[in-house]
């Protein structure tokens, strides 16, 4: 197994780290916030948060949280990848502007164990895929809709 390491992107949010944190503390107000017709796919409690797509289950759940600045997910077991997933919200600090408290740069660190075939066959996509999620979530929380649909991110 080789491990990968990727950083998304980082992006501005025009919300506070301690709202983010709280958002994604609790894995399941994700689902409530999901289309109807996609919300049979997916289940979720506090701590964790799974789903089917094409036969194929997976999930992770809350590893670590360090308030107001950082949760780690891990995998769930059964899943047949092993990675933590961190979502990191650091505070902009800018004392030239008053509301900077009001904001947070937001960015995904992934690091992944991958057989030799999954490295081949997602090795390439990962960057793209937590870039997308990452404006997906952005989106969200600017109150904008989005497309949070699996397929969307395959």
């Amino acid at each position: 197994m080789a491990d990968t390491n990727i950083i998304g992107k980082t992006v501005l949010i025009d919300r506070q780290p301690a709202v983010l944190y709280s958002a994604l503390g609790d894995l399941s107000a994700l689902v409530s916030n999901l289309p109807e017709d996609k919300k049979d796919m997916v289940s979720a409690t506090q701590d964790s948060i799974s789903a089917s797509l094409q036969g194929f289950s997976f999930g992770m759940q809350v590893a670590e949280r360090v308030p107001f600045s950082r949760v780690t997910f891990t995998q769930i077991a059964g899943s047949p990848i092993d990675f933590a997933l961190n979502a990191c919200f650091d505070p902009v600090d800018d004392p030239s502007n008053p509301d900077a408290d009001c904001k947070t740069n937001f960015h995904l660190e992934l690091n992944a164990q991958l057989g030799g075939m999954l490295k081949i066959m997602l090795g390439g996509r990962l960057q793209g895929l937590l870039d997308q999620l990452t404006d997906t979530l952005a989106a969200a929380s600017a109150g904008k809709p989005v497309d949070f649909t699996p397929e969307s991110f395959i």
